[in-house]
C-alpha cells in the first residue's frame, strides 16, 4: 500500500499545467520582455516584431531543443491553443488599458505566486526535454542533459539571436558567455533527471520532481528577500 508521501508526490506529478501554470509562465515570461527598454515602444510602433519576441520568450525552449534534435523548430505553432493564450497575454499586457495588468503585476504576492508557479513548469520542461531526448538516443545521456537544459531554460538563450538580429546583443548579456541563475539551476536539475532516468540515481522520478520543483520554488522565494 502507498504511503501519503507517496500519494501526494505522485498526484503531484501528474497535475497538468495547462492552463494555470501555462498562464504564470506566459505572465512572467512577457512581463520580462516588457521590461526591457523600448520594449512598450516598439510594441506599438512593430506589433508582429513584438509578439514574435514574446513568442520566442514563451517558447523558447521547446524551439531550442527541436534545433538540437532536428525537427522542425516551429513545430510549437501546431498547438493553437497554447499560442492563443500566449499571444493574448502578450496583447493584455502591452495594450490593457491604463497599463492594469502591469500595475496589478507589481504587488508583490503576485509576482511571487507567478514566479513560483513558473519554477514548476520548469521542473516539467526538464523531466520532458530528458524524455524525449531519451526517444531519440536510448540512455545517451550528454544528449538528454543538453536537450532537458535547452527544454528548461532555452527561452533566455534562443533570445540572444533575436536580440543579434536586432542589432541589441550584448556580451555581458549573454546566457553562453555569462550563465544566470535559472540556467544554472536548469543545467543541475537535467543532470539529476538523467541520472534517475539512466537508474543511476536510485529515487522514484515522482519523488524527485517534487522534491526539485520545491528546491526550485524555494530558491526563487529567497532570490525576492
Amino acid at each position: 500500500m502507498a504511503s501519503s508521501w507517496d500519494e501526494l508526490t505522485l498526484a503531484f506529478s501528474r497535475t497538468s499545467m495547462f492552463p494555470f501554470f501555462d498562464i504564470a509562465h506566459y505572465l512572467v515570461s512577457v512581463m520580462a520582455l516588457k521590461r526591457q527598454p523600448g520594449a512598450a515602444a516598439e510594441a506599438r510602433k512593430n506589433p508582429l516584431s513584438s509578439w514574435f519576441t514574446a513568442m520566442l520568450h514563451c517558447f523558447g525552449g521547446g524551439i531550442l531543443s527541436c534545433v538540437l534534435l532536428a525537427e522542425p523548430p516551429l513545430r510549437f505553432l501546431a498547438n493553437n491553443t497554447n499560442i492563443l493564450l500566449a499571444s493574448s497575454i502578450w496583447y493584455i499586457i502591452f495594450f490593457c488599458p491604463y497599463d492594469l495588468v502591469s500595475q496589478g503585476y507589481s504587488f508583490l504576492p503576485v509576482q511571487l505566486l507567478a514566479a513560483g508557479m513558473k519554477e514548476v513548469t520548469r521542473t516539467w520542461k526538464i523531466v520532458g526535454g530528458v524524455t524525449h531526448a531519451n526517444s531519440y538516443y536510448k540512455n545517451g545521456w550528454i544528449v538528454m542533459i543538453a536537450i532537458g537544459w535547452a527544454r528548461g531554460a532555452g527561452g533566455s538563450i534562443i533570445t540572444n539571436f533575436e536580440q543579434l538580429a536586432k542589432g541589441s546583443w550584448k556580451p555581458q548579456g549573454d546566457e553562453w558567455l555569462k550563465m544566470s541563475y535559472p540556467a544554472k539551476v536548469t543545467l543541475l536539475g537535467s543532470i539529476i533527471f538523467t541520472f534517475q532516468h539512466t537508474k543511476h540515481l536510485a529515487i522514484s522520478r515522482h519523488n524527485l520532481m517534487f522534491l526539485f520543483t520545491m528546491f526550485l520554488v524555494a530558491t526563487k522565494s529567497l532570490q525576492w528577500r
